[in-house]
């Protein structure tokens, strides 16, 4: 009974949230205009087309004719099973079959099809990325565009949801009253995975498996230096690259950090080295007086600077990182020298600092795992608080017999978020008292954030959402020649590019929720500090930011699929061919269903950051006409952030 009352509890909403979005998509069927001819000339040059956006009604036939400005570029749409060659000497163009590329070609003078998708899908289905399938320069990957046809149908449904979720918000508000969430932490919502599982926890305490894996990925880490380092300069077809930013950031954001939090750094190669530097091991802890059972082999194992112990230095790296990031991406020597970098900073960093300071205080990685870990199903935390007040040794922070120190400086009976953690599994070895499990508990369980450089990485993390979506998959040439410092040497653009991201993500919107924050507690007369309220606010970006993550790297791996393929068959681009792919025809992964995918995926950020808002002022027991006013602000931010992402990914 339990149960049904359970699944009741979410299958309702759900129903009322697609009952919302079908009605106005099945309506919108009925207003399709009648088709015509629409005769358009696209021409292509570095980094674009014109037009690069195509709206169309649904069977209209389109007839394109094409041009190029400068190089051969070409005109990629899977979805309708063609790919036209153009070249800058021609009027005609070549053109091949997507789905058997090895079938003669043709020659044509213009291209024409019927703006029609097959079946079901015809209905469902209106956008669609027509892109470039000619190597024409170092960001010959971010060239694209979009048709779109209408009714889009797609659009219409992800409006209509997200006017249900608003709609169980407000009533929700008014309507019920729902329990007081006092802190982060509600354990009956926490279910022990040790507790039924034997086997489970015998895999945690040993070490084999986590070793094996360590090296595993200090491997991969080896195959990307050198790809990246040696192989093709082509970095869609570089190895290393899309290792690292097609499937790593892939699993790193989509699945590894909403499903296991930090678990990432559990297997993070980057500090291996400087562990066994500072503990002489990697099987078993010898006793030591430096810090418990944390030795120093040699160096200076120096207490970290106070004043640069908080967020700051770690957001700061993380920023120059992404500021440059395209040119880490399409430049593979240079994303191949950062990834050694990368390997050989902590690695000196602990002989002068004592533990993991790199991991603490500046890894770039950490500025998204962490805030994004507070989201996550696992957690590590104690079984019992008695037995960890009673616990003067301190084990799972000071190390035994059994376990090294805990490397984030970190006391498991005073753990109560994830964001610190970096699940290395030690308090597991090293608790003499059996008192360390693993949790798994509901997503998006904790709130709010705790001081001010908490929520200046969750603002500029979201922030960068935003701007990545934009400038990579974005349809606007203009975009990327802001960033273009490879072969158009843009560097003045380049500089309001870099003023401009770092404006936004520390500056302006901080500065927009911090001024809602305070607009809502002032409007509503609740007896909060603007720092307060904006502390709470800004913890309920978390679930829409992650989403918004997972919707920008979705096409990352799904459009490079084939790449991969023909990479790891050719990895240095010498003309191997180890596994017989290196000649793998280009196709995209589901290219149809990428929108769809990114939009329910960001529904369910909206949701949960809708929700997540509301609970964070439940201990404060306001009366619903007041918590509206207090909310709507914020509220109505976040709601519009979604509005504009949606129309984004779908329109």
């Amino acid at each position: 009974m339990e149960k049904k009352q359970s699944l009741l509890k979410y299958i309702l909403p759900l129903g009322i949230i697609l009952s919302f979005g079908l009605v106005p998509a099945i309506i919108c069927q009925f207003f399709i205009k009648t088709p015509g001819s629409r005769y358009i000339h696209i021409r292509s040059f570095r980094y674009g087309k014109d037009p690069s956006v195509i709206r169309c009604n649904r069977g209209d036939t389109l007839h394109l004719t094409f041009s190029s400005d400068d190089t051969g570029h070409s005109f990629y749409l899977e979805e309708f099973d063609f790919d036209a060659k153009v070249s800058p000497s021609r009027e005609e163009v070549t053109v091949f079959k997507v789905s058997d590329p090895t079938s003669k070609p043709v020659t044509l003078r213009e291209v024409t099809f019927v703006a029609r998708h097959p079946g079901i899908l015809n209905y469902i289905v209106a956008r669609s990325n027509f892109r470039c399938h000619v190597w024409c320069g170092p960001m010959h990957a971010f060239e694209q565009g979009k048709l779109v046809i209408f009714p889009n149908s797609l659009l219409v449904f992800s409006l209509g949801c997200l006017a249900g979720i608003i709609f169980l918000w407000i009533t929700g508000m008014f309507r019920e009253t729902a329990p007081v969430i006092s802190t982060n932490e509600k354990l009956a919502d926490y279910k022990d995975l040790f507790a039924g599982s034997g086997f489970l926890k015998k895999l945690v305490v040993s070490r084999w498996p986590q070793i094996l894996l360590l090296i595993f990925a200090m491997v991969m880490i080896y195959i990307v230096i050198l790809t990246s380092v040696l192989g093709t300069k082509v970095s869609g077809r570089n190895l290393g690259v899309l290792l690292m930013w097609a499937i790593w950031l892939f699993f790193l954001v989509a699945v590894l950090t909403p499903f296991f939090g930090r678990i990432w750094c559990t297997i993070c190669p980057l500090p291996m080295f400087g562990d066994w530097i500072q503990r002489r091991s990697f099987f078993s802890p010898l006793s030591g007086t430096s810090k418990g059972y944390n030795n120093k082999f040699f160096g200076l194992f120096r207490k970290w600077p106070v004043w640069l112990s908080n967020d700051w230095p770690r957001l700061f790296v993380f920023m120059l990182l992404a500021t440059f990031s395209t040119t880490l991406v399409a430049t593979p020597i240079i994303s191949g020298i950062t990834v050694l970098m990368l390997l050989l900073v902590p690695t000196l960093m602990s002989l002068i600092w004592e533990l993991r300071a790199f991991c603490r205080y500046i890894c770039p990685v950490s500025v998204f795992v962490g805030p994004f870990s507070r989201m996550s199903m696992l957690s590590v935390r104690n079984k019992s608080q008695v037995v960890c007040d009673r616990c003067k040794p301190k084990f799972c922070q000071n190390g035994s017999q059994d376990g090294w120190a805990c490397p984030y400086g970190l006391n498991v009976g005073e753990l109560k978020e994830n964001s610190d953690c970096g699940v290395c599994l030690e308090c597991t070895r090293s608790c003499k008292f059996n008192n360390v499990s693993l949790y798994k508990r509901p997503f998006a369980s904790e709130l709010g954030t705790n001081n001010y450089g908490q929520a200046w990485l969750s603002i500029a993390i979201f922030t960068l959402a935003i701007v990545y979506s934009i400038l990579y998959e974005g349809h606007w040439p203009i975009v990327r020649d802001y960033v273009n410092i490879l072969d158009k040497k843009n560097w003045g653009l380049f500089g309001i590019y870099t003023i401009l991201v770092w404006s936004l993500a520390l500056v302006i919107m901080p500065g927009i929720l911090f001024i809602l924050s305070y607009a809502g507690a002032k409007f509503s007369k609740v007896d909060q500090s603007p720092r307060a309220a904006f502390l709470l606010s800004s913890g309920s970006l978390l679930p829409l930011g992650l989403t918004l993550w997972i919707a920008f790297v979705i096409p990352m791996l799904f459009v490079n699929i084939s790449f991969i393929l023909q990479s790891l068959s050719d990895p240095f681009g010498w003309g191997w061919d180890f596994l017989g792919t290196a000649n793998t025809p280009w196709h995209q992964l589901m290219p149809r269903y990428i929108p769809i995918f990114q939009s329910l995926i960001i529904l369910t950020g909206l949701y949960y950051s809708m929700r997540n808002l509301r609970r964070s002022w439940k201990t404060f027991q306001i009366k619903p006409d007041k918590e509206f006013l207090l909310l709507l602000p914020i509220a109505a931010f976040i709601i519009g952030i979604t509005v504009t992402m949606l129309v984004f990914f779908t329109n």
